[in-house]
């Protein structure tokens, strides 16, 4: 029960704001155990994080060769940014690859990369003329129109990009030529890709 003072506000006895405080601190462990360790560091002291589903937000937005949990590593005055790194299996190549692209017409240049594959990339109109580019990739064994733009840009005349292949399958670039004349390009790609083609 409140106590009045002498200005006629009622205030808690002391007895009462230590137990409420008290009951606030084990409410706040309590959730700091079955919910945010669980779904922020992949901590799950009490199991019920797994029971409730709350650990699986941490694997699906962190990528299974990511920095280890807690990481604070940072350059000065920088927000560290998601570590994704994958080791690579296949052999690394490099390729320069020149195309033209008849007016009012599209081509695609292709590779094949296997999931967590690399592949970095660069290219450049010959003589800085504006094309619609598109980067994406498809699945092995797609059905139409099943692919995904990683890089969507139009009207430019030079791009540069690193992927690391969400899903086994067929990655590379896609120009529309949007002028009345040939537009040639030139494409340096290099990685862990097992082949590299026209489309």
């Amino acid at each position: 029960m409140s106590q009045p003072t002498p200005s006629g506000v009622p205030v808690a006895p002391k007895k009462e704001l230590l137990r409420g405080t008290l009951i606030a601190a084990l409410l706040a462990g309590v959730l700091l155990a079955v919910a945010v360790l669980p779904a922020e560091y992949g901590i799950d002291p009490t199991g019920a994080g797994k029971a409730l589903g709350l650990t699986t937000l941490r694997t699906a937005s962190v990528p299974a060769a990511a920095a280890k949990p807690g990481s604070t590593v940072a350059a000065p005055g920088e927000v560290r940014a998601l570590t994704i790194a994958a080791r690579q299996s296949g052999v690394y190549r490099t390729d320069v690859r020149e195309v033209t692209l008849p007016p009012g017409r599209g081509l695609e240049v292709k590779t094949r990369l296997a999931k967590g594959a690399t592949l970095i990339f660069s290219w450049k109109t010959e003589n800085g003329e504006l094309v619609n580019h598109d980067f994406h990739g498809e699945p092995v064994n797609a059905r139409q129109d099943e692919f995904e733009s990683f890089i969507d840009e139009k009207a430019v005349s030079q791009s540069s990009g690193t992927l690391i292949a969400p899903f086994t399958g067929v990655h590379g670039w896609y120009w529309k030529n949007t002028t009345a004349v040939p537009v040639k390009i030139t494409l340096q790609a290099s990685g862990f890709y097992t082949d590299i083609f026209n489309k």
